[in-house]
């Protein structure tokens, strides 16, 4: 399918790994959410997402196979669900710290998607501990999936290095994820002066999800690409709310 066809949908969630949100999350012991088992909820979230009928599904903070869920890869089981392709990746580049914590080697970020895939790679930005770039090429544009850091400063040059890439785009573009931009716009405007537009105009807001006033989830795009519609279902799932975007290419 091409981009000249129909629109295409994206789902972007930080599903915090299926782990919960709310007191439960810290019962019985504060942050236990962490340790306990997901399967049951990763189904809850797999169901959403599908009844969205998404066309590429941008995953943060989800599990890529640890003991919670079950040893089994939650974009794998999404993508089973949806009969969708996939790609992960962690989030982490640190030896140290996934040796010393295990379950840190699952704990990542993903596309699912039923379009093809061209070509996809990981970059890794040089700032920060959570630094991984899904890179995904399709058809007529392509994709830069990102979870940034939650250190200010790191992220201001997390956010540079992003625009630096956007400058040299060739093809039309979006950079999605969950920015971690506590400052608001202010702080991804050097995106904006690199070309970039933001698909949000209203001021919406996705964390927490209980009662959102952040809005740390977006869709950054090119001039080329024409954003259809955009919102934000009130779904309880995670600490964060989903951001659903329906997108063209500009005729």
């Amino acid at each position: 399918m091409r981009l000249e066809d129909r629109p295409v949908r994206l789902v972007l969630y930080n599903t915090r790994y299926g782990t919960g949100t709310g007191w439960a999350y810290h019962a019985p012991f504060p942050f236990a959410g962490t340790l306990k088992t997901t399967r049951e909820r990763s189904s809850s979230i797999a169901r959403f997402i599908a009844s969205l009928e998404p066309d590429i599904v941008g995953l943060v903070e989800t599990d890529g196979g640890s003991f919670r869920h079950g040893g089994r890869s939650q974009p794998e089981y999404l993508a089973e669900t949806l009969g969708h392709s996939w790609v992960f990746s962690s989030k982490y580049c640190i030896p140290r710290i996934s040796g010393c914590v295990p379950v840190f080697r699952h704990q990542g970020n993903a596309v699912v998607t039923s379009l093809p895939i061209r070509e996809t790679s990981v970059r890794r930005l040089r700032r920060g501990i959570k630094n991984a770039v899904i890179e995904t090429g399709f058809d007529d544009f392509d994709l830069k999936l990102v979870h940034l850091s939650l250190g200010s400063g790191a992220r201001r040059q997390q956010i540079l290095e992003l625009a630096a890439m956007a400058r040299e785009r060739k093809r039309p573009l979006l950079i999605a994820g969950d920015f971690n931009a506590f400052g608001g716009g202010p702080e991804i405007e050097p995106l904006i002066e690199a070309g970039l537009m933001n698909a949000d105009t209203l001021g919406i807001r996705t964390y927490p999800s209980g009662r959102p006033r952040l809005g740390l989830d977006l869709v950054l795009h090119s001039p080329e690409i024409d954003v259809r519609r955009i919102e934000v279902p009130d779904v309880r799932l995670s600490d964060h709310l989903p951001v659903v975007c329906d997108f063209a290419l500009s005729l």
